[in-house]
Order: structure tokens, then sequence, then C-alpha cells
């Protein structure tokens, strides 16, 4: 590098919102919400490392702009120490604070390079935190630090895919830094820094000197190309001293920079943020260095503890910057120029010279040279380009700068103005293929300068025409237009209407002291639905003069959502500026390589991306055309989707201040059936299954939910209509319309309706669009509920007629509304696809037989049997995708049917499936949820429910005027079931969703009155598939076949005077246990299935001991005793081959305390698992069984939930609550046998038994026999037409996660 210092700025451009947002704040595990905490940090060029405490690690790509996550398997712990390395492979290290350290290697598109996700153990050494990782340049060692002082070293052969690990060094106290170069690896510790020769094997302490006070002072090696005796080092010591010290130890010089401290530290310049900032709250006894590392010039070193950073010149005994007083570092990494922290739970802050995405421009290189971008591949549209933009599309001279800065500046003579003023861009409807126009935003209310700087503000509007000049020559736009291109500059004044041009309109802010962010919104695409330009190249040299500078000195990106958008098939790009244009050149590169089917890549982060493109030419955009859109799902072969893993892309969070990860660029709403390439080790391909998001709403509670294919809306209790495009992650809620009563959207979009308060009366949209003025026309007066499929609306009246208008469109909102007779009152009704389904006031269900589209208004209604058989009261219902139908019942509990189609409205089920959310979307029987629902029988009933703020602000809004009003709080489109539990919140499930069923078994003879009181599934010793044993009390027994049920059972005779406490069966036996204890064994066999005779168990070698539970499993036995002991014993027949008593081996149970003993054990059918219960109802696994030790090691206890029964399939367990609730314990692994977490199922048992496949079976309250029925609903995109959405098979979710 250079040594001539050229004056060099560091400071935080832009919060990394994108990375943020894509590491989520907390995660359900079973019933518990976690916390998610940042522990640890590491950047490099290509990847920003990031360490949390539930053991995941989150590994942000800076190229592809994509966030990849990888987890420990087994418990989870915090990871407290990440290691990056770049070199013929990537690679990633982590340790955690239980000592463990795992290596990934990652997977690369390049040619010859890794294409299979690789993980290495080092497990075994370290049994206390890891403090530090370092990695040899070749990726062959990594050496591992421990707060016990141990370091362990590691060699990899990534050829050979094997791990070695040894123990090479023991100090007496913590590691604190380690540094490996030239076969020397550089140690610091609490007490002192050491060079340890790994080919001698010999350790020198770095000075003669001691330290006087212990530490966490650091040490690294000085890079440079040398050989191993050149090597030299900084190492931190206490009192502000910095030793530079070479290879064999000995000091070459002492930096006292006591006196460079007095004068103080220039602060590094941090971004505003809107929360108060806490600097300085912590303040530091004394100023201290702490770890340190080379940093951006030769002779600059960082240093940094928990209290501060400091940048150091030693060359010029200076400090360059520094921060102090924060107390709440937790992690520092640098590269090349950026500095990036990790401070206190989540915030990671970027220092550097240049934003994001600009080249970089070495430490002593003239501010004149022109550095260009990699070319990187931004992101495309599928389909034909029109138009490109020229490679010199953008030049700008001095005297062209310097002639419009009087008419860009506001006139402010403020030149200290803070840089977060609201800046948006927003695309007009009907884009044509050739339009552009610069606008400037209006004051916002969150822009703290002050009133006047606004007055000389003035809007500037153009048409593109073929050589644009803008701002009276400012800016030269050589386009390439197609057919129509042409026309005169237009310059308007503010009061004309912005609408007046159609293209694409940027909203540009220019002050004298600041230039902000470009942001190019679209409400409904928000990247996950709208491309971005095919082929749109921007200018690659881009120079600014040196005049620039006095009024571009400080450019700001503040992110900020758009009051009003257009919800047309738009273009979406975020434009960041960057700061001192006059002292970095900078220049942007779009890709125009169409065969990229990447999304934003490199130095593009869409949307944080600083520096992309200049604010005046903020809006380089074409037309879109309708078809683009449709192709975008198919055409994006985006690597890693949100339905990928439930870690989902950013917070569910309403925030409009949405960031680019979220906004990720194009993401197609893919199919759980296609896997993310690369995690496919890691993560399965049903890990979105069953798992909701939380979002919260945009206004006082919810209403009304109603989505369609790009757009959800929300109507909240004070009659605020709310929009936003469907999210990648965050929301970016509009308020689109007031004083609405309800709200109804058809499944396309095209169409949406209004009933207004007060008057109600009923409006069509007449194009809908969020940009510009909106038409309504009116459809019908006295209009109490709206129900729109793509060309019909359904309308409920006041006095409680059923209207119907047919034949609508975009071109035709509403039309002449004919009268549909209807035999009951009825408050709500849904149609979609010529199906039409009504809700009546007194909760029945009706469907309408005859809808067709020569026939829209049908025939005659239909009762639903089936509700009325499963005595559903539903609150709301809703047609789905996947010809389904929805609905939401006054206890809380979601249900669908399938195969609802126009020939069968009724749908192919003979009953309803019921889904589980009670996890998710808690419907408090005290909440706004049933103020809803008792509203909607009258005002009386309303002014009884429970009284909240809300409630009053509710009645004020609605009830006082004398109507019913029907919440309707479920939406289902093709990228999820939406539900809404009446509070100002609502939840999103994108994956597959399984409805489970309760079918009532009555075996063949038994009468349907019978009241069984227990039943137990063993393999059958006959054929593939299972037995059940079920028996009405403790005197009798029976047998059936659980795939012929209703064949009549086999009674088996039970030993005489004998009362049986418990059974517990395999293969080839049946074991009983009685209420004295005794044993009693029935041999089964193909031929005789049920056995022939009991044979009593000798037990005399457990002498007074009396059993109290029994479990088979293939060929061992487990039993526990009255005072929970717990015994072992292999072979399930009464005798061995050899005529000798197998011996009972007895384990040593969990540590309990006192008062707490083992009731029960419960074995799985392949031997493999174990699970006990304690007399607190507490859940223990006995862990490290295998086949060659199968007692096992130890007993761990399973938190989450308390359990009276368990029973155990090959691989998995699921229990029985004490209420009757049913869970079941994902993610158990032979390396996890504790799995992670429990998830409720629909239903309550009084006993339930499962099949070594995961059938379920049990007895229900009233003593019925019921089995449990599966379906999965999982939705349609455009990737997988032909397949078949609904299949009835049992599900298969291991490792599940899910997103709160």
């Amino acid at each position: 590098m250079a040594s001539i210092s050229e004056p060099v700025t560091f400071r935080e451009f832009c919060p990394l919102y994108y990375l943020l947002n894509a590491i989520p704040t907390k995660i359900q595990r079973g019933f518990r919400s976690i916390l998610v905490y940042l522990t640890a940090l590491d950047a490099n060029g290509d990847y920003i490392a990031v360490g949390s405490s539930i053991g995941m690690l989150y590994l942000y790509c800076r190229h592809l702009n994509q966030m990849k996550k990888y987890n420990f398997e087994g418990k989870t712990e915090s990871i407290t120490v990440v290691k990056l390395l770049s070199c013929f492979d990537d690679l990633v290290a982590a340790g955690t604070a239980s000592g463990r350290v795992a290596v990934f290697q990652l997977v690369s598109s390049l040619p010859g390079r890794n294409k299979q996700l690789r993980r290495f153990d080092v497990t075994g050494v370290h049994k206390t935190s890891i403090t530090a990782l370092a990695w040899s340049p070749n990726g062959m060692k990594l050496f591992s630090g421990d707060d016990k002082g141990k370091i362990v070293y590691s060699s990899l052969d990534l050829d050979q895919g094997i791990c070695n690990s040894h123990l090479v060094l023991e100090e007496p106290s913590s590691i604190v830094q380690l540094d490996y170069s030239q076969k020397v690896l550089l140690v610091s510790t609490l007490q002192r820094s050491l060079l340890f020769y790994t080919e001698e094997k010999a350790v020198k302490q770095i000075g003669s000197q001691p330290r006087k006070s212990t530490g966490k002072f650091g040490a690294c090696f000085i890079p440079g190309l040398c050989k191993q005796s050149d090597l030299t080092l900084y190492a931190a010591r206490p009192g502000l001293r910095l030793w530079k010290a070479d290879v064999h130890g000995t000091v070459q010089a002492t930096f006292i920079l006591k006196d460079v401290f007095a004068g103080g530290v220039t602060p590094f310049e941090l971004y505003p943020r809107l929360e108060p900032s806490d600097g300085g709250s912590c303040s530091s006894p004394e100023k201290h260095l702490g770890l340190v590392s080379c940093f951006f010039r030769e002779g600059w070193v960082l240093s940094w503890n928990e209290y501060s950073i400091y940048l150091l010149d030693t060359v010029n005994q200076a400090t360059v910057a520094g921060l102090e007083g924060l107390g709440d570092i937790v992690s520092v990494s640098c590269t090349e120029n950026e500095i990036f922290f990790l401070k206190g739970d989540r915030n990671i802050i970027r220092i550097s010279s240049r934003p994001e995405g600009l080249a970089s421009i070495e430490g002593g290189t003239k501010s004149t040279c022109q550095s260009s971008l990699e070319s990187t591949p931004c992101s495309e549209f599928p389909g034909e380009s029109p138009q490109s933009l020229n490679t010199d599309l953008l030049s700008m001279t001095s005297s062209a700068l310097g002639s419009s800065v009087d008419q860009l500046s506001t006139g402010s003579p403020d030149q200290e103005s803070n840089p977060s003023a609201e800046v948006n861009g927003i695309i007009q409807e009907d884009s044509g293929p050739e339009a552009f126009s610069v606008l400037e935003v209006p004051e916002s209310a969150s822009d703290p300068v002050d009133e006047e700087n606004s007055t000389g503000k003035k809007i500037y509007q153009c048409e593109h025409t073929q050589d644009m000049g803008l701002l009276n020559g400012v800016l030269n736009l050589p386009f390439q237009p197609g057919e129509d291109g042409g026309g005169d500059d237009i310059v308007s004044g503010p009061e004309e209407e912005p609408g007046a041009v159609d293209g694409v309109h940027a909203q540009v802010c220019l002050r004298k002291q600041e230039v902000n962010t470009v942001e190019l919104s679209d409400p409904r695409s928000t990247f996950s639905e709208a491309p971005l330009l095919d082929s749109l190249t921007v200018p690659s040299s881009l120079s600014w003069p040196p005049g620039a500078e006095q009024w571009l000195p400080g450019l700001g990106v503040y992110e900020v959502s758009t009051e009003e958008a257009s919800p047309e098939p738009d273009i979406l790009a975020h434009v960041d500026v960057p700061s001192h244009p006059s002292s970095n050149p900078w220049h942007v590169v779009t890709n125009n390589d169409t065969d990229h089917k990447e999304m934003p890549a490199s130095e593009c982060d869409i949307g944080n991306v600083e520096g992309q493109v200049t604010p005046l030419v903020s809006a380089l955009v074409a037309s879109t055309h309708e078809h683009w859109l449709d192709k975008s799902f198919q055409d994006q072969a985006v690597t890693s989707s949100d339905e990928e893993d439930i870690y989902a892309h950013g917070l569910p969070s309403s925030s409009s201040e949405t960031s680019v990860a979220d906004l990720g660029a194009g993401r197609s709403l893919q199919d759980l059936s296609q896997p993310g390439t690369d995690d496919t080790t890691l993560l399965k391909t049903d890990q979105f299954a069953e798992s909701w998001m939380g979002y919260s709403g945009p206004g006082y509670g919810i209403l009304s939910l109603a989505v369609s294919e790009k757009f959800i809306w929300c109507l909240d209790y004070k009659g605020g209509l709310f929009c936003s495009a469907l999210p990648g992650a965050g929301l970016r809620w509009q308020r689109f319309e007031d004083a609405v009563q309800q709200v109804a959207v058809s499944p396309s979009g095209a169409l949406l309706w209004k009933i207004e308060q007060k008057s109600n009366r009923a409006f069509a949209c007449g194009k809908v669009t969020i940009k510009g003025k909106r038409h309504w026309y009116e459809a019908l007066p006295q209009a109490v509920f709206v129900a729109l499929s793509d060309d019909t609306a359904w309308i409920i009246r006041t006095n409680g007629d059923l209207y119907l208008q047919t034949g609508l469109s975009v071109d035709r909102p509403c039309a002449r509304a004919v009268r549909v007779d209807c035999p009951y009152p009825l408050s709500q009704i849904t149609a979609r696809n010529n199906v039409v389904w009504a809700l009546t006031e007194q909760r029945a269900l009706l469907y309408r037989e005859g809808v067709s589209s020569f026939c829209p208004e049908g025939e005659q209604w239909k009762c639903d049997i089936v509700s009325e058989r499963q005595t559903l009261e539903p609150v709301c219902i809703t047609l789905g995708d996947q010809h389904t139908l929805w609905a939401l019942d006054i206890h809380g509990k979601l249900w669908f049917r399938t195969g609802v189609i126009p020939k069968k409205p009724q749908g192919d089920d003979d009953h309803w499936w019921q889904v589980s959310i009670t996890d998710y979307v808690v419907f408090d029987q005290c909440s706004l949820f049933q103020t809803i629902m008792h509203a909607t029988h009258s005002v009386a009933s309303a002014a009884q429910a429970p009284v909240e703020k809300v409630a009053d602000k509710l009645r004020m809004a609605f009830w006082s005027q004398q109507l019913q009003c029907q919440p309707s709080l479920l939406g289902v489109n093709n990228s999820g079931v939406w539900i809404s539990s009446g509070k100002n919140e609502f939840h999103v499930a994108k994956g597959s969703l399984i409805g489970t069923y309760w079918n009532n078994v009555v075996p063949r003879g038994t009468a349907s009155a019978t009241k069984w009181a227990f039943v137990l599934a063993s393999p059958a010793p006959t054929q593939d598939g299972s037995s059940l044993w079920l028996c009405q009390s403790s005197k009798d027994l029976c047998s059936i076949s659980a795939q012929s049920v209703q064949c009549r059972p086999s009674t088996v005779q039970l030993p005489p005077d004998a009362e049986m406490r418990t059974y517990a069966a395999c293969q080839d036996a049946l074991w009983a246990l009685d209420n004295l204890g005794q044993v009693f064994i029935r041999t089964l066999s193909k031929s005789c299935p049920t056995g022939m005779h009991w044979t009593k168990l000798d037990l005399t070698q457990l002498g007074t001991v009396r059993l109290t539970s029994l479990a088979c499993g293939n060929q061992h036995i487990w039993a526990c005793d009255s005072k929970g002991g717990v015994y072992f014993r292999v072979g399930t027949q009464p005798l061995n081959p050899s005529l000798m008593l197998p011996a009972w081996i007895m384990i040593e149970p969990p540590v309990q305390p006192a008062g707490v003993t083992l009731v029960s054990v419960h074995s799985s059918p392949n031997d493999q698992m174990l699970w006990a219960l304690d007399s607190r109802w507490n859940v223990h696994v006995r862990t490290g069984i295998t086949e060659e030790m199968p007692v096992g090691t130890d007993w761990e206890h399973v938190p989450g939930l308390q359990a009276c029964q368990l029973a155990l399939s090959t691989r998995t367990v699921w229990a029985r609550c004490p209420n009757g609730d049913l869970a079941r314990r994902y993610g158990i692994t032979d390396k996890n046998p504790a799995g992670d977490y429990w998830k409720k199922i629909p239903g309550s048992v009084s006993c339930f038994t499962v099949t070594s496949s995961d059938e379920l079976w049990a007895v229900g309250s009233p003593g019925y026999l019921l089995q449990r029925l599966t379906k999965t609903f999982s939705h349609s995109h455009s990737t997988q037409k032909n397949s078949q959405a609904v299949t009835s098979h049992p599900e298969d979710l291991e490792d599940e996660w899910e997103v709160i």
C-alpha cells in the first residue's frame, strides 16, 4: 500500500437493514418463544458470517445477496466465535459456548470448486467456551482456543473429507486472540503473548517484561510477503502501549500512546438513527487497547475491546478515529477497507471509507483515478429487451452541474442539515415504453430540516425524448427509443397533477447539504413479484466535478414507504448515493447478460446498494408488460427462496422501513417440493410445513382481511383500509381509504369493492391503483356484505336479501344487480371459480348448486350436511386456491375441505379437516375477537362485551350505526393461508398444512356405544402392518388388525384372577403387567397372531422390587419399578434358546429432586429410543443408545411440556398432556435423540398409541375408538401446475423450525 497519506474519512453510510432483517428476532421451539441474540461476527469481501444464541450460523453472501443458515445438530448453544476463510474453497469455522467447533466447506458455483456443502466437527477436545479461531491461509489448518487456555490444532483434508484434531498447547489463562502465519502461531492470553512454532513445537514469549495487569490484550502479525524469519507483529500492552516485535519475540519498538489519546479521539460518524442512541452511557474506567488487527494502510492498527474501538496510525503516532464509552461491543471484524462490529444483542454496524458496493480505492491512490465496478448481475426481466441504455449514458460536466446548482438547491443557508428527508419514487401506472420523469417529493413530517428549507423547491417533469435535455441541459441521456420516442421537454409547475405524465416517476430531493436516496417503490411487488429491467446497462464511468462537493458532501440513505403508489406491474429499484463524491469517483455497472438467473449480486445489494446511480438519473427504467410478470414466476430460478426454510427472508414485521433483503429481488414463491440447492444436507423439504409467520397490523386492530394474488388488504376498527404488496418479509402498508365498513377483493385482484360506513352503500373501484385518484362507482345501496369472484359480485343487503352482479371485469367493475332467492338470512358469502358458499345468521353453511359460467346465479341452495354432522359453528368462511373451502369457527379452530368444484360444490370430503394453529394464533376468550363475534348477533350484545380501550373505539366506529358487521378474518391465496385473531396481528402459513380428522371406528360385532378404555399398537406378527390391542376394563382384552378394522376382533383370554395394569407388545410377544407386579408373556406367531397361552415370568432376580411399567422394543424389554428404578432385559420370550433365564440389568435413573421418581418407560419398536416420564409429568430421554451400547449412556430432561403418556414410533415421539392434548416431538435424529421442540396437533383423547409408521389410534373422551386421518394441503405455484396439491398421506416433518 502507498505510504503517502491521502486524507480519508471512515464513517457509517447506511444501517445494514438487509442483513439484520434476514435474521429472525425470535424463533418458536415447541411452545416456547426464544429470542435470537447475535453473538459473533466475521466478514470478508465475499461473506458476512453472524453467530447467534440459538446455535444457528447465518452466512450472508455479499455477491448473491443471499442469506444461508447452518446449524449445529443437537442441543442449541450460543456460537461464541466465527472465522471465515477465502482460499480455493470458502470455509467458515464456528465455535460454541460448550467447546464444539464446526467447519463448513461452502458450495461454490465456480468450475472445479466444492459442489456439496460439507461439515467437519472438532469435538471432545475443548470442554469450555471457544474464545478464538485462526486459519492457515490454505485452509488446511485450524487453530482454536478456549477460555481455559487450551489450544487445539485441527488438520483438514478436504479431498478426503477428514478432520483430525489434537491439543497442541495449554496455557494457564483464557485465550484472547490467535493469528497464524508461516508455520508460527501467535497466541495472546489474559497473561501474556507468545509465539508457538508449529514445526518445532517450541514456545517463545514476546518481550521479556511481564504484563503489569491481566486483560484482553491481543496480538497480530503484520501482513506482507516475506519468509518466516522476517515476520513482524503488533502486540497490545496495558497502559495504552503497543509493541512491534519480530518472529523471535524481540521487541523492536514500543509505541506509547497516552499523549496521543490525551488529545481526544475523533469519533467515527455513525448514521443517525430514529431510536435514541445509548452511546456513551457506559463509561470505561480507563482507556485501554484490546485485540488488534492491521487495517487499510501500512502502519495502521485497529484495536478494540468491550468499551471502545480505536484506529491508530503508528507511522504518524496519531489516532485516526474511534468510538468510546460503548460497553457492549461483542465482536469486531475488518476487511480491506471496512470495519464491521456487533454491538449489543442485534446491532451490526459497518464503518468504511466508501459506501457498500463501490470498488475499493487503495489508501494512497489519488482521487482523480477512475475505478470501475466489476460487472455484476443485478436483476433481469424475463422476456424481450425493448431498449438498453448506452454505457456512456451519463456524463456530468462541471459547467452543467454548476449551472444547475441554483435550481436544485433549496435555498437553505443551513450547511449542517441532517440527511433524513423522506424521498420516494413511484412508478406510474401504464408506463409507456419510453417515459421518464424526475419529480420532487414534498417535505415530509419526519424531516428535521426547518420549514423554510422547502420554500425554493421546484418540480420538474420531463417526458422522455430521443435526446432528452433534462434540467436545462444538466444531464444528457441518449436513450435508444422504440417506435414512439419523441416529443419535447416539458417542465411543469408544482401545481400540475403528478399523474399527468405517464411514466416512471423518480422523486429527487436535493439540498445544498444533502442528496437523499431515491427509491422506486411498488407497494405490490416489493421485489417479491416485480422483476427488474432486462438488459439495463448503467454507465460504467460517472465522474463528479470538483465543484460538486459543495452541495453533495453528505449523502444519506433513508428508506421510507410511500404514501401512495401504483400497483400496476412495475419495476422496483433502490438507489443510494455515496458521500464525498469529489474524493471518491464512483461508477455503476448493471449486468445485461440475460442468461443470469441469479438475483442481485456482489456490490449490487438491491435496496442497500450504496452508490448505484446518480440522484438525477434515478429512474433508469423501461416499461413493463403483463406477460413479463407472468413469466417472472417461472423464469427466475431464485437460489434461495423464502419457503426453503423457516427462517424466512427478513423479519415478519410490518415496519414501513422494509429494506433490501426483504425485497429479496424477484423471489418467486416456490413450492416446498423444490428444496434449496445446497442447503439440502441440513434442511429438509417439509421444513416450512405447518409454520406460521406473524405480522402486526397497520391500524387499530383487524376487522377484515382480504388477499388477492399480489396484495393484502386490511380493514381496522376505525374504518381505515390499508394495502400492502404480499411480503417477501416485511409488509409496506399504505393507507388506501377511510370510513370503510367492509372490503372485498377478487382472487386475481382486478375487482375491489368497499361498503361505506354510515351510508351502507357498496362501491366498486374503477381501476385498482394505489397512485393517483381512485374512481369509486356506486354499485348498490343498503349493502352489508360483499363477496367477489373474478367476474361476479354477491351482495347481502341490510334487509337480508341476496343480490348478484355478473359479467364484471376491470373495465366493468359493477353492473345491474339481480335478486337471488335464499331460504335463510345470510351473514356471509364467498364465491370463487363458479363455486358459492354462504353462512347463515344461525351459523349453518349452505352451498349453491348449478353455478356455471353460463348460469352464474346457480339453481338452488343446499344445506351442508357435513358441517351439521360435525356441529361446526363457523365465524367466517372463504374459498381458497386448489379447490378448497376454509372456515374459522367460534372456538378459533381452522378447518378446510377439498375438491370443491362447480360440479360438486360440497367437495370430496365427508368431513372437515382441522389445521393446528393453537401454537401461533391465540384466540383469547375475552379478546376483541369475541367482541366482534358477539357483535355479529346484535348491537346490544356488543355493548356487554369486555370493555377495553380498543373495544370502545370499535363500538364508536361501528356499533353506533345499528348494523351487523361481519368480520372476515381469513384469506387464502396461492401465497399462503392468512388468518387474523381480530387483534392487531395476523399470521400466514406459506408452506403445506396438515389437516387432521379423528375417524370414529366401530369394530365389527361390537356395539357402537362400546366404551373402550385402552388401545395399544404393535407390529403385526403375520405381515407388514400393525395389530391393535383393545380393552374395556382391566379384565378383558381383544386384538384386531389395524389394516382391517371392520373385521371382528379376536378375544384374548386373560390369566385367571389377574387384573391387568398395563400391556406392552412387540412382533413376537405380548407382555402384561398386573396390579400385583406379576409379568405374563404371550408368544405370538404368524400361525397364531394372538398367541396360545400365557407364561408367568420368573422375577425372583428382582427380589422385593414391584414393577409398575413395561416397554417392549424389538428384542429389548425395559421396565420401571415403584421406586423409580429402571431395568433392562434382552429377549422378548420367557426363556432364551439356551434355557438360561435372561438377567435384568439395573440402569441408574436420572438424578431427580427428592420425592420425584420415574413412573413409566416407553421404547420405540426398533430398540433405538427410550423415553420416560416422572411423577411430576416431566419427560426424559435416554441418550447414547447404539447397537453396541443398547442401554445408552445418560439421561436428559426434555423441556417444553408435561406429559402423562408417551407413544413412540420408529422415528419420533408423541405425547399426551394431562388435559388430553396431543403433541409431537420434532427434530429427533441419531445425533440429537432429544429432538428440538414439541408441536401440538388437533385432538383431545384419554388414551392413545402410535404404530411404527406414525399412524395414531386413540380412545376419545366418551370411550370411542378413533383413528387419525390426515390430508396435506399444499399451495399451487406456476412451477408445478399439474401436480396434485392435496395429497392424503401422513406427514413427515423432521428437523423443523418456525418463525414467529
